[in-house]
């Protein structure tokens, strides 16, 4: 059986009532939307407690192959240090860069760890002749802002120095130093921040607005 059109309008007209109802309550409810919102935020503060937010620093360094008026040397250059790249972890080098670390008393044995766990590393090598990088960038990446700068200046430098020494060249040369870090955090706080209180506010609205037009709607039922 067809609804005729008094009766669609009428439908019609009874769904905006209750839209305009549930929002009504919503708006009569605001504090309980409030409350629950500051209960998200607070529980994104338990949320952090529990798991913590580690904080890594970074710094980089770049290597490059240049030799003044030789584009020659240079490009023998690049060769070499995309082929001894893998020198970085070697005892020669690490010994090299504990030596102008000494003031943070960290050993060659502690660098070449840091080189095995990819918290040091050279980026843009390649062992594929047809994709050599031209600049290696040194890469630190530690728990502590502290030293992080000077571990990636002296092993840049030390990698260069050995392997100049090593070919009896003066080829590599530590172009860009690191000068500053960056950190990143392994939660994005803003963002969590903003996300457990925007979860805890659409959701408690929806309840409440959902419950209120469904509630008005089963009275008007009721009472036909």
């Amino acid at each position: 059986m067809k609804m005729n059109i008094e009766e669609l309008e009428t439908a019609d007209y009874d769904i905006l009532e209750n839209i305009k109802v549930a929002f009504y309550r919503l708006w009569k409810m605001k504090i309980v939307v409030l409350l629950m919102t500051l209960i998200g935020f607070l529980a994104f503060g338990v949320y952090v407690g529990l798991a913590g937010v580690k904080t890594s620093y970074f710094a980089t360094a770049s290597i490059y192959s240049a030799v003044y008026g030789s584009y020659e040397d240079s490009m023998g250059g690049v060769t070499v240090m995309n082929q001894y790249a893998s020198m970085l972890g070697s005892t020669r080098v690490c010994d090299r860069a504990a030596g102008s670390l000494q003031e943070y008393g960290i050993t060659s044995n502690e660098l070449r760890s840091m080189v095995a766990n990819g918290n040091i590393s050279l980026s843009g090598a390649s062992t594929d002749s047809k994709t050599y990088g031209t600049k290696l960038t040194l890469v630190v990446n530690v728990g502590t802002s502290e030293y992080v700068v000077d571990v990636a200046n002296a092993m840049a430098k030390a990698f260069a120095d050995e392997i100049n020494d090593l070919l009896g060249v003066s080829t590599l040369q530590v172009m860009d130093e690191a000068v500053e870090y960056t950190a990143h955090h392994s939660i994005n706080l803003t963002l969590y921040f903003i996300l457990f209180g925007a979860v805890a506010f659409v959701g408690t609205a929806g309840i409440i607005f959902i419950k209120e037009f469904f509630f008005f709607k089963g009275i008007q039922c009721g009472t036909m």
